[in-house]
């Protein structure tokens, strides 16, 4: 628009400088930040600890900045909260405010938002709603307080402590808790929901129109279109879609009409908007059939649209118009399935293999007489802490390969952590902690490294567990495959599954086939020239992000938003609660929306 102005008084090379110049300046404050880590002196994982780490991607050759993070809006109430004031008992009452608090990396805690004082109510339901970014990849310690009033003098109530990613991962997306305090604290439930954006949704509908007005005379028929606008705050209206023309056609059925909700009505499903019905004319202005006043709710609910001419008469019969199909089409999230009660199940498969040398060696990377983890144990713990918050059960199926187990005298590919087949599951990260330490003391450290075993091992579980539950595998391991081709048919076969697999290589080893078996480029092709249908693989080297467990943690699972995603589109799953809520809600024709790069 400033170009625009400008011409009428700049030569076109000015203006056009002034563009160039204006892109610069935009492209310099949105890229900087984006940037600025790697520009920097200091680019290693501790210089990027505590900070929201951009990824990149390349889109129609312009370079674009996309952070992993959600919205969210956090709704509260409190149960049986109890005060009394010697001074007004027994007349007194909880005058209750939550305060919200997230922790640093330091572990103090920092405030992030308070709702407001509800008086004289032990059962409070707050209308304040608290905003926070929720990365799904990261574990995000909270802390609700609840205070009385809002004078910090006034005693504290009770508090709970939880993370962002059990209210997300439970039930529904609603945790509740019992609050810690001196005296009986009552309880709170916090509940989460996703502050979603209206740009993406499209409405779809197919209008027919029942006896149209004929606008050419007493031999000929009307050749109908449609057309919708906008209605403006002024009321004024904008044009926002035309229809085809059907000639010659008084109950005319028109194509789907597909257009943003954000263009129609702002997103507002309530908010008025107008379709007028016209008669196409070749020689001559178009004549008007008749105009309705109507709202995307209505044609949701398939309302009948009775047409009024131009002057407001509905008298004159113009038609009416009647909805064939409508829905709203939009991309779901990955809060949409969590929040509906898709759980990820975790299993771990850890490498016994001769190559780690004996656990008993300092050098060893299974070595844990020092102080602390050894790599093994902190790259388990630094996953399994996140995703172990979105499985109701906390049970995580523990594997081993490469090792010789008590009694046998030749090497096992695909064993429990626990000796025993019939229960390979372990009780939440600390269980696995245990059941690898146990497991190492009894068994005798071989090889190969095979994953095909593991892999379908995994697969089985994928193909046993119901659409609400989708499966990661983590693999650790010290060195490359010995079994690269079954490895990648293994892989081939269950990328239709639901499914991911992540491996992190530990040691200073050459990892090059495992960048390879992570196919972000070029899709997975088995033995007989089949292609996997998506990339369930992500690995990533535990080198880079040694002694930083949480910074592994993120980009460990950095895709595996989007690989669940595309398991859900490819099998036209719509999470269940749109099932229940917004029935009228439907996913996008195609499955193209789940592969944008992220």
């Amino acid at each position: 628009e400033l170009c625009d102005e400008l011409q009428t008084e700049m030569t076109r090379s000015a203006a056009t400088l002034l563009v160039v110049l204006l892109a610069a300046f935009r492209a310099e404050a949105s890229l900087a930040p984006a940037f600025s880590h790697f520009f920097s002196k200091s680019s290693s994982p501790s210089a990027l600890r505590g900070k929201a780490v951009p990824t990149l991607e390349l889109r129609g050759g312009a370079l674009k900045t996309e952070e992993l993070k959600t919205k969210l809006k956090l709704s509260i109430e409190c149960k049986g909260l109890e005060y009394s004031d010697w001074k007004t008992w027994p007349f007194s009452k909880a005058d209750p405010m939550v305060l919200l608090q997230l922790r640093a990396p330091d572990g103090t805690y920092t405030e992030v938002g308070r709702t407001e004082v509800v008086s004289d109510s032990p059962s409070p339901v707050f209308a304040s709603k608290i905003e926070i970014d929720y990365f799904f990849e990261t574990k995000q310690h909270l802390r609700l307080v609840v205070v009385q009033g809002s004078d910090p003098k006034l005693p504290e109530l009770g508090r709970m402590d939880c993370t962002l990613s059990a209210i997300v991962g439970s039930r529904g997306s609603k945790l509740e808790g019992d609050l810690h305090s001196k005296r009986k604290g009552g309880k709170v439930m916090v509940m989460a929901e996703e502050v979603k954006g209206k740009a993406g949704d499209m409405l779809d509908v197919t209008f027919r129109g029942v006896t149209l007005a004929a606008k050419d005379g007493f031999l000929l028929k009307s050749d109908p279109y449609l057309s919708l606008f906008r209605r403006r705050p002024d009321r004024s209206l904008v044009h926002v879609h035309r229809t085809e023309t059907i000639t010659q056609n008084l109950n005319p059925v028109w194509k789907p009409i597909k257009v943003p909700l954000s263009e129609l009505c702002n997103g507002d499903l309530s908010a008025p908007f107008r379709i007028e019905c016209w008669d196409e004319d070749t020689l001559s202005k178009d004549d008007e059939i008749g105009s309705v006043n109507c709202t995307a709710s209505e044609i949701l609910n398939r309302v009948e649209l009775p047409l009024i001419d131009s002057q407001g008469r509905e008298s004159l019969k113009c038609g009416t118009l009647k909805v064939d199909r409508a829905c709203v089409r939009r991309i779901p999230t990955l809060v949409d399935y969590l929040g509906s009660g898709c759980q990820i199940t975790v299993t771990v498969a850890v490498d016994f293999t001769a190559s780690n040398q004996d656990q008993h060696l300092p050098t060893s990377f299974h070595y844990n007489g020092g102080k602390g983890l050894n790599q093994y144990q902190e790259a388990m713990s630094a996953v399994g802490e996140v995703l172990i918050e979105y499985d109701h059960d906390k049970k995580i199926a523990a594997f081993g390969y490469g090792a010789i187990l008590p009694g046998e005298s030749g090497p096992s590919h695909c064993f429990p952590l626990s000796l025993n087949h019939n229960t390979p599951d372990v009780s939440g990260v600390q269980g696995l902690l245990d059941a690898y330490k146990g497991c190492l003391s009894r068994v005798t450290l071989h090889g190969p490294t095979n994953f095909a075993p593991t892999i379908e091992r995994a697969a089985l579980l994928a193909e046993e567990t119901s659409k609400q539950h989708y499966q990661v595998l983590l693999i650790v391991t010290d060195g490359c495959i010995t079994d690269k081709s079954a490895t990648v048919d293994a892989l081939v076969k269950a990328s239709h599954l639901p499914l991911s697999v992540i491996i992190v290589g530990v040691g200073d080893e050459d990892f090059s086939d495992m960048s390879f078996l992570d196919a972000d480029t070029e899709p997975l092709v088995d033995g007989d020239g089949n292609k996997a249908v998506r990339d369930i693989v992500q690995f990533v080297p535990f080198r880079e992000f040694k002694g930083h467990g949480s910074l592994l943690a993120a980009q460990v699972l950095r895709e595996l938003p989007s690989q669940l995603l595309q398991y859900q589109a490819l099998n036209a799953n719509k999470p269940p609660s749109w099932k229940e809520d917004m029935p009228w809600l439907e996913l996008p024709e195609d499955s193209v929306w789940a592969f944008r790069a992220t």
